[in-house]
């Protein structure tokens, strides 16, 4: 962030702020452990929005899914009008029986229910420090930033002495600090920015929809801003990389995320997608040579083993 930026007078007066998820109803034994983490995620987002209520800091806690996801939301959350586009709408071919919200709606809805100043969108598994509001409030009012996301600490443990953390045991988690994450699940966003986004089709749970919204934020605000260094939000465990089948081939699951890839091409502009194309085509060589060292090294190896094996039969 630059010093210009930091020191600028603020004319932001009192913004207020909406915080939107997406809750989900599963079972206990959802591989991806939103049962036993969703329920850790409200309670930290009411503890801070309590904390925020002592400095007058207005926040409102929203929450916006499928009709049959309405049983798990608590009081406390405001429910938009439930969503009606998902994966198994849009791509029923692909879907897997998978149904996943569209991104897109969950943005038009916030923007349409509510007057918020600005708009923060977590997903559902990550939890909020007590002062997590209140940080926010002051990267806006103080710092005038208008895009910013913000990486968890990641592999927060699920148990402490074989017992399971759960809502009840916050003031724990609150301590554990985990490990830095690159993953981009915590964005925060002025009404005017996320009124300029447009993310088509893309749908959560599956790369690169996190990373795509990151750079069109850069695109409309230059000044958007990445915190990977503050312990502001946490994630139980660490997600399973074949969870959204992300890269994995063999998965029933890596259509959709094949798909979401080929419509994040639709959501970025033409200079970044090549940006973007460019850097994975110089870390595949970068890998590809060091491969070649790796083999080349083993050959030198052998070489000599074989020299001086062959030198003590002479």
């Amino acid at each position: 962030m630059s010093q210009n930026k930091k020191n600028k007078f603020s004319l932001r007066k009192n913004p207020t702020i909406a915080h939107i998820i997406n809750p989900f109803k599963c079972s206990e034994d959802n591989p991806s452990y939103l049962y036993y983490a969703q329920p850790i995620t409200f309670k930290s987002m009411q503890i801070a929005k309590l904390e925020a209520q002592k400095l007058n800091i207005n926040v409102t806690l929203y929450a916006i899914n499928f009709p049959e996801d309405d049983v798990i939301v608590p009081d406390y959350f405001l429910k938009l009008p439930n969503l009606k586009k998902s994966t198994l709408s849009e791509f029923p071919k692909l879907s897997a029986k998978k149904k996943l919200p569209i991104i897109q709606e969950i943005f038009d809805s916030i923007l349409n229910n509510t007057i918020a100043d600005y708009i923060i969108y977590t997903n559902v598994d990550i939890g909020v420090q007590k002062n997590f509001y209140n940080y926010i409030y002051k990267l806006i009012t103080k710092d005038n930033l208008d895009s910013f996301i913000i990486n968890r600490r990641d592999n927060i443990p699920k148990f402490i002495f074989n017992k399971r953390l759960t809502e009840k045991e916050l003031d724990l988690i609150y301590k554990e600090k985990g490990i830095k994450h690159s993953g981009k699940d915590c964005f925060i966003i002025s009404r005017k920015i996320l009124n300029k986004v447009n993310m088509k089709k893309m749908f959560t749970g599956y790369a690169p929809w996190g990373n795509t919204l990151y750079e069109l934020l850069k695109k409309i605000n230059p000044e958007t801003y990445l915190f990977k260094d503050e312990y502001l939000t946490f994630h139980l465990g660490m997600d399973r990389s074949i969870e959204g089948g992300n890269g994995n081939k063999k998965s029933p699951l890596f259509p959709l995320f094949k798909k979401n890839l080929e419509l994040s091409k639709t959501v970025l502009p033409l200079d970044i997608i090549i940006f973007e194309s460019l850097k994975i085509f110089i870390f595949k060589i970068l890998v590809l040579i060091k491969k070649i060292k790796k083999i080349f090294l083993y050959s030198y190896q052998f070489i000599i083993i074989f020299i001086k094996k062959l030198k003590n039969l002479l």
